[in-house]
């Protein structure tokens, strides 16, 4: 038995918008792979003393005047004083006077994504 004829019709508009436009559904599939790669990488490095700013760790993306960006939060806030603890930890100097930064070097993660 012979196989039926396939009648296969582009939306250029459509297939054009997916894979140039920024904004479009590549954009945000692309720019969130990004955050989640920082994400994990922030995780990673986060100091481990409770786990607490590890585990309430987040990414969503969002976007402004520049195109798609995606935001990693961590809402964890010092029990005693309410300051946040990422603020504290991604600062030059903390208490004991080293700095235990975790977001600025996993932003460093997005370059080894090619070479993995």
């Amino acid at each position: 038995m012979a196989a039926a004829p396939v009648l296969v019709e582009w939306d250029t508009f459509t297939l054009e918008k997916f894979y140039r436009d920024p904004l479009g559904p590549l954009g945000e599939e692309l720019i969130g792979r990004l955050g989640e790669v920082v994400l994990e990488g922030a995780k990673r490095r986060a100091l481990h003393k409770t786990g607490r700013m590890e585990e309430a760790m987040y990414s969503v993306l969002g976007e402004d005047e520049l195109g798609l960006y995606a935001d990693i939060i961590s809402p964890v806030q010092n029990p005693q004083s309410g300051f946040p603890y990422a603020i504290m930890h991604e600062a030059r100097k903390i208490r004991d006077r080293r700095p235990h930064r975790s977001l600025v070097p996993a932003l460093r993660d997005i370059r080894n994504i090619l070479t993995e």
